[in-house]
């Protein structure tokens, strides 16, 4: 081909070319003239298509105000939590998605342009931002009772039967995964996502607790003759002891259990033991409580971690048989030393309180027992006196007997089939011996100057008599 038919060629092609673009342009520019997004542009399959931004705008916003309020369910296995986007911090950029949409065909090269216009239907994402810290923290906050770690299995008892509650497994959340998975869910318009988390199975399983149907030891004491406010917080204590669960190798304390010692927690007003003296306080008779299950836990034979005499005797079980509860100075704490759990079960019907130990019986032919020996006996001497001078002078009131002091020992004897084995030193144990406490009056008899008052007005009325007496005789004389 020579340079002319080559020069024609060329034209040719300028020619064409030039009209495609111009072609492409004529169309492009009828398609965006009206200031009107393209026709068929969707977000999330709302219809803005044909609207200027401003109803653009307008219409995504409610789309965006009803999406608030949609839930997404977090789930593990078979647990799931429904959680309100709005709560997951999201922020949905309703400019910027108007702005994406009303774009099409106005940005980009003439190619891109084009195609834009000549596309039959646009999809624009709605754009969102993400924060991880607030979705992440809502997370843990409302499936707590899921992301947790692993329960144990543990018992109820009804009716005398027991009841298994099953163990469940414990899980760990993986953060990034989580947030990952959300976001995709998120985009993807699906209302469900997967938790990532890492497993974790319970220590004690639902056949361990089907180990648990013996009665290890069991003690009662009497209430019955409390005040009212004593024998409610005896009560209140053995319902919050009641149905406890203790593992292999766990230590229960009584203290724990039981306080605080405020009438929120159940406790009124009662008589207890404070450096010798009774004095009122809330939940005075909780030693009743703790040492009666003192006595049901030696006899199911469970290590005695710390136990701790009263201030005085009481009356309610033998010297050395008492466990003294006050504050943290004194507790009653017990391990489990078995490779099975044990179950303590805890009632007061108004006039007795009883523990009772379950447990798994390794030999059931042996027998445990408990005998007290007092060791040594001190007699209360002299008084403690109160001067009172709300009182009269001279008035004596016992206000507090003495007490009697006493050191005393616990034996512990074990009989194997009936037959006794051994007889050793469990405690030992030693109580005050205090004075009896008087109050004797101070207050000193009223001064009696009201008769003195009334002896010099009666003078001058004698003088008057005697004056009149002899004015009488002179004038007789006279």
């Amino acid at each position: 081909m020579n340079k002319k038919n080559l020069g024609i060629a060329a034209g040719i092609i300028v020619i064409i070319v030039v009209g495609i673009f111009v072609f492409m342009n004529q169309r492009i520019q009828g398609a965006v003239s009206n200031e009107k997004i393209l026709p068929n542009v969707k977000v999330e399959g709302v219809e803005i298509g044909g609207l200027s931004k401003d109803e653009a705008t307008k219409k995504i916003e409610d789309y965006v105000a009803d999406k608030a309020t949609d839930t997404m369910n977090f789930y593990v296995d078979d647990q799931t939590k429904k959680i309100a986007l709005k709560n997951l911090g999201i922020t949905w950029n309703v400019r910027k998605t108007v702005d994406n949409a009303y774009n099409l065909g106005r940005k980009g090269s003439i190619f891109s342009k084009y195609t834009q216009t000549s596309k039959k239907e646009h999809k624009v994402a709605l754009s969102q931002i993400f924060d991880e810290k607030t979705c992440i923290d809502q997370v843990k906050k409302q499936t707590k009772k899921i992301i947790s770690g692993p329960q144990n299995a543990t018992l109820k008892r009804k009716n005398g039967k027991f009841i298994i509650v099953k163990e469940k497994l414990g899980y760990t959340l993986k953060e990034d995964k989580t947030f990952s998975n959300f976001k995709k869910a998120v985009k993807a318009q699906k209302n469900k996502t997967l938790m990532e988390t890492e497993k974790e199975d319970a220590q004690y399983t639902s056949k361990d607790m089907e180990k648990v149907k013996d009665k290890l030891g069991t003690y009662s004491t009497y209430y019955g003759s409390s005040a009212s406010g004593r024998a409610a917080n005896v009560a209140n204590g053995a319902k919050k002891i009641n149905g406890t669960v203790v593992y292999p190798g766990e230590t229960f304390s009584v203290y724990k259990a039981v306080s605080p010692f405020t009438s929120k927690n159940g406790y009124y007003l009662a008589g207890s033991y404070e450096n010798g003296q009774t004095v009122q306080t809330y939940g005075g008779g909780i030693c009743q409580v703790s040492t009666t299950l003192y006595n049901a836990v030696i006899r199911a034979e469970l290590k005695i971690k710390e136990r701790s005499p009263h201030s005085l005797t009481v009356s309610y079980v033998p010297r050395s048989a008492d466990a003294a509860i006050s504050g943290t100075e004194k507790d009653m704490k017990f391990k489990n030393q078995f490779d099975t759990p044990v179950y303590i079960e805890g009632k007061a019907n108004g006039a007795y309180i009883r523990f009772t130990v379950y447990g798994k019986k390794t030999n059931p032919n042996r027998k445990v027992s408990f005998e007290s020996e007092t060791t040594s006996v001190r007699s209360s001497s002299g008084e403690k006196v109160i001067k009172d001078s709300s009182l009269a002078a001279g008035t004596r009131i016992v206000e507090a007997s003495g007490h009697t002091g006493y050191t005393a020992r616990l034996w512990k004897i074990v009989k194997e089939k009936g037959k006794k084995t051994t007889r050793t030193l469990f405690n030992t144990s030693s109580y005050m011996a205090t004075p009896s406490t008087v109050r004797v009056g101070t207050k000193k008899s009223e001064p009696s100057s009201k008769k003195k008052d009334t002896t010099e007005k009666k003078k001058p009325e004698k003088s008057t008599e005697k004056t009149t007496e002899k004015k009488t005789t002179e004038k007789k004389k006279s």
